[in-house]
């Protein structure tokens, strides 16, 4: 997957032969772990409730109180993440009125890719001191997570990879999506926690947006491109780009309709590509996947991963402990 710069000279060859990632069949679209991903988690809030589950936030009140979240949003939202396996409803007593919410194996696993949200908005939406600190509670170390492939540890770079696909890649277009919506309150805090997770949610974490972005990775960079692989409405997809261009992920280029990722919109590929190893390993069981990446040097298959620097193991939310580096404002939470 390139980014639509010059590729290094000894892949020029391949890569201007034709790419059968880049154009969808007429009434198709991608068979995405990436989209099929994102279908699940439709907007912000969702993405933010399995923050807080993280945090350790069980009850409804507790979500209310922690996101200030309408509270016909939260129910709205916490029935798809149920209907979708990443959390578990548990009655409390006999009369099934009183629930927790607690993580599924599948919601446990998506901790990788809330990292990898929280390493771009650190980078690239954060001034000073990002609001959380990770500790490692086995090598006993603070640590920033590391974005890596899993077959030899090197960071997540679209150039070190070619993307592979299947003749099962493409399937028909399903019917459009939800509309979903941008939390419009730019760079400012839903709720009671910092998060510069939620800062790069508030900007990009729609799914067109996202979707947009994974158009680029394929190789296409064109109003008319992006149009006719998204099926997405004229004016959807112009407010999107607009808004990618207002906050520098894009820069357009002359009068042709094309636009180029700047160096903060090319980073949103390591987030992503962590959604697609989710999506690999939970939505794909019993009928496997339609696309991989192979490494450009040695033809191994390979995953995007997050690890720890001290160890080189794959981080798992169970050794990790979040610690809040800001006044402890949300209730029941101590630092």
């Amino acid at each position: 997957m390139f980014d639509g710069r010059d590729p290094p000279a000894p892949h020029r060859a391949a890569a201007a032969a034709p790419r059968p990632d880049k154009f969808a069949p007429p009434g198709c679209e991608r068979d995405s772990e990436i989209s099929d991903t994102l279908q699940i988690l439709a907007d912000p809030w969702r993405f933010l409730i399995i923050r807080e589950a993280f945090f350790g936030a069980e009850r409804f009140n507790e979500f209310a109180a922690r996101l200030v979240i309408p509270r016909a949003t939260l129910t709205k939202a916490l029935t798809s993440l149920v209907g979708g396996g990443l959390l578990e409803s548990v009655s409390l007593g006999s009369g099934g009125s009183w629930k927790r919410y607690v993580l599924t194996d599948s919601g446990r696993d998506l901790f990788p890719a809330l990292l990898g949200l929280m390493w771009y908005g650190d980078k690239w939406l954060w001034e000073g001191i990002p609001p959380l600190a990770l500790f490692h509670e086995p090598s006993r170390t603070w640590f920033s997570p590391l974005l890596v492939w899993e077959h030899d540890h090197s960071p997540l770079n679209p150039r070190t990879v070619r993307f592979e696909t299947d003749p099962g890649y493409w399937r028909p277009r399903d019917e459009p999506a939800t509309r979903s919506y941008r939390m419009d309150r730019e760079r400012q805090a839903r709720g009671l926690r910092p998060c510069s997770m939620e800062r790069t949610l508030a900007l990009v974490g729609d799914r067109w947006t996202f979707m947009i972005f994974q158009e680029f990775f394929h190789g296409n960079s064109r109003f008319d491109e992006f149009s006719r692989n998204l099926g997405i409405a004229s004016n959807v997809l112009a407010s999107r780009l607009e808004n990618l261009v207002s906050h520098g992920f894009l820069e357009k280029q002359g009068d042709g309709g094309a636009y180029r990722l700047t160096p903060k919109g090319r980073d949103t590929y390591c987030p992503m590509v962590l959604l697609k190893t989710w999506g690999d390993r939970w939505l794909r069981r019993g009928r496997g996947t339609t696309s991989r990446f192979l490494s450009v040097n040695t033809g191994e298959e390979t995953r995007a991963i997050v690890i720890v620097p001290a160890t080189g193991e794959p981080v798992t939310p169970q050794e990790v402990r979040l610690v809040p580096l800001y006044l402890p404002e949300v209730s029941g939470e101590t630092p």
